[in-house]
């Protein structure tokens, strides 16, 4: 290893602060709905507030809503709909925005109470004598020209980039229904097989490509023929990496969505893999790509090839046939209208195949590309499909518009506790006072129907021992943390026997290579053992105490010097976590009222004398308190 680490880039459209300032003025400039409603996840007979609120520079008389109900787009004109119902709001004040230097009106008015399975689709128009504006969502980038319509606001989102953001018109949406999260999603621990890296059939070794970026051999039956171990770790959901027909390793841009990549196997291995996680108690969700799609997808080249054909509308084009709404100016990888009725059909319908051949689930890539009025329609047809599977989304943004993904989806990764867990952990650059602030104030955002996956590290970023450079101490320390918060864990395949990188994700010219943080499963004499019965132990402890971790929290000690103690309670059981983030001893005098025991520690030396317990440097321990 090498002292070249990079700080921790999560890519997406507020990567930068230039890029969320940029995105917060144009965003708050316009028709801006937000995906604003009350209650968020509506119920039979639940009357939907809508909120609505117009930039400095809209001037409008009236503000309207057109819904439908029938599965149809709502259409309409200044107060007239055309299909569907038109619902006039009123004004509920204004506010001034320093931001854009400029009062913004607050308009809201109520969707009338809709029986259960209704899929509730609206749109919104600020409309006056003089002309109308939409509220406006961006459908996504496009290279060459600037496209006509971008406003300034706009262009300076991307502009460093060379991008322009295209507009579209809001497409929202709700469904009515008493869905709830799956249970067995809440109590999950997650692990998230790169299937190319982690095992080749028959135990073979890895190909040795000539640059990360190629190809390692690893198969469906590779993973099949290792389920035991994933099985002995304690595992109780599969996250399998992109397997659909794809010209590249990492498969994010696939050529089909109803077959199997044959260097990865056959539809027939992956039914298999899939009986056998069932029989050891595990599920296995699938990385599915609803935003974009390989260049190379019949789809696409018909689209191309004749701008009449019904493919042309599942993409946007602004100048046809060389010019259309990409994955961040990624050519080949054009973006998908999942709006166009064809399109998404196309991409529901292979979903649910997929669920009928015995999957149980979605992790969705870049979810915040497609519509909510997608995802509506998506979880709606899924849980048709298969009543106890999971929609999980990749939403790369704010924990404002995760959280409207409510009803949508089941949960959603979170990227936030990612970067305060290695802000803390890692980098060491963020206070224990600020990490359990951040905690309390992100858990009590999040609170409801809604399911928040945590991680270390993932297949874009530099992994956590890269970071730390090897130091498994601080690895075994996050991961406590980790696992002893309210939601389920994810262990990125590999983290758990010492797998780390040969170069950083972040080369010195300033490119991206996330697919150093890709490299083959370490096995046999290559694991760290003793880092792996840690994490042996760590789920061990999470699945034996079910519920423990998802009720009372308490936060006992959090000072400068980097000790973080919390307490944990549920009905019949208190467990304390004690965390020294820091490179010298403590001694932590505990509550003499009740008898103590080490349930786990991260390091040896860890001793708890009495009610006297001793952290080694970056050393934790999760102490039992009173009588279990």
């Amino acid at each position: 290893m090498t002292d070249n680490v990079s700080q921790d880039f999560v890519f997406g459209t507020l990567a930068t602060d230039a890029l969320r300032l940029a995105q917060l003025r144009a965003a708050s400039a316009g028709v801006a709905h937000n995906h604003e409603i009350i209650p968020p996840d509506p119920r039979a007979g639940q009357a939907v507030e809508v909120r609505v609120s117009l930039g400095p520079q809209i001037v409008a008389e009236h503000v309207t809503c057109y819904y439908s109900t029938d599965g149809r787009d709502p259409a309409g004109q200044r107060g007239v709909a055309s299909t569907g119902t038109a619902l006039e709001l009123t004004r509920a004040g204004s506010v001034w925005d320093t931001l854009l230097w400029g009062y913004r009106e607050l308009w809201s008015g109520s969707i009338p109470p809709q029986p259960e399975q209704t899929l509730v689709r609206y749109r919104l128009e600020a409309w006056s004598e003089q002309g109308s504006s939409w509220a406006a969502e961006i459908a996504g980038v496009a290279g060459g020209e600037r496209p006509p319509g971008v406003s300034e606001l706009d262009a300076e989102m991307f502009a460093d980039w060379a991008l322009w953001p295209v507009r579209r018109a809001g497409s929202y949406a709700y469904h009515v229904d008493d869905e709830r999260v799956p249970a067995w999603l809440r109590d999950a621990v997650i692990y998230h097989v790169f299937i190319d890296r982690f095992a080749t059939t028959g135990g073979q070794p890895f190909h040795t490509p000539d640059t990360p970026g190629g190809l390692y051999g690893g198969t469906l039956r590779g993973v099949c023929e290792q389920l035991d171990y994933i099985a002995s770790l304690g595992a109780t959901c599969l996250w399998l990496s992109p397997l659909f027909p794809s010209p590249s390793h990492h498969g994010y841009d696939a050529t089909d969505y109803t077959s199997v990549e044959p260097r990865l196997g056959t539809a027939e291995d992956l039914r298999a893999l899939t009986d056998a996680a069932h029989e050891r108690g595990m599920r296995v969700i699938l990385d599915y790509v609803v935003n974009h799609m390989s260049w190379e997808h019949p789809a696409f080249v018909a689209a191309r090839a004749d701008h009449g054909s019904p493919e042309a509308a599942w993409f946007t084009f602004t100048r046809w046939p060389d010019q259309y709404l990409t994955f961040f100016g990624v050519q080949d990888h054009p973006q998908i209208n999942s709006d166009d009725p064809g399109a998404q059909r196309y991409m529901i319908e292979s979903a649910t195949h997929w669920l009928r051949c015995g999957l149980d689930g979605f992790r969705c890539d870049y979810a915040n590309g497609p519509s909510h009025a997608f995802w509506s329609a998506f979880r709606a047809a899924t849980r048709a499909a298969k009543p106890d599977s999971i929609t999980l989304g990749e939403v790369v943004e704010t924990p404002a518009l995760q959280r409207t993904y409510q009803g949508r989806m089941d949960g959603c990764l979170d990227f936030m506790l990612l970067q305060a867990l290695r802000q803390f952990f890692a980098f060491e650059s963020m206070s224990a006072p600020a990490f359990d602030a951040f905690l309390q104030r992100h858990l009590a955002f999040f609170e409801g129907d809604f399911v928040l996956p945590s991680f270390l590290d993932n297949h874009d970023m530099n992994r956590f021992l890269w970071v730390v450079r090897g130091d498994t101490r601080r690895l075994k320390l996050a991961a406590m943390c980790q696992f002893t918060l309210p939601h389920p864990p994810i262990i990125y395949y590999g983290t758990e026997v010492g797998l780390a990188q040969q170069r950083d994700v972040r080369y010195a010219d300033g490119s991206g290579h996330p697919e150093e943080s890709r490299l083959p499963m370490l096995w046999g004499e290559q694991q760290d053992q003793s880092l792996l019965d840690f994490y042996r132990r760590l789920v061990w402890l999470r699945r034996s105490t079910p519920g423990l971790w998802q009720t009372t929290r308490t936060t006992l000690q959090a000072n400068d010097a980097g000790l973080y103690i919390y307490q944990c309670s549920d009905t019949t059981r208190t467990a304390l976590v004690a965390l020294n983030r820091s490179s010298n001893e403590r001694n932590v005098r505990l509550d003499s009222g009740h008898a103590h025991h080490v349930l786990l520690a991260s390091e040896d030396t860890t001793a708890l004398y009495g009610n006297a317990l001793f952290l080694p440097p970056f050393g934790g321990a999760v102490i039992a308190q009173g009588a279990w």
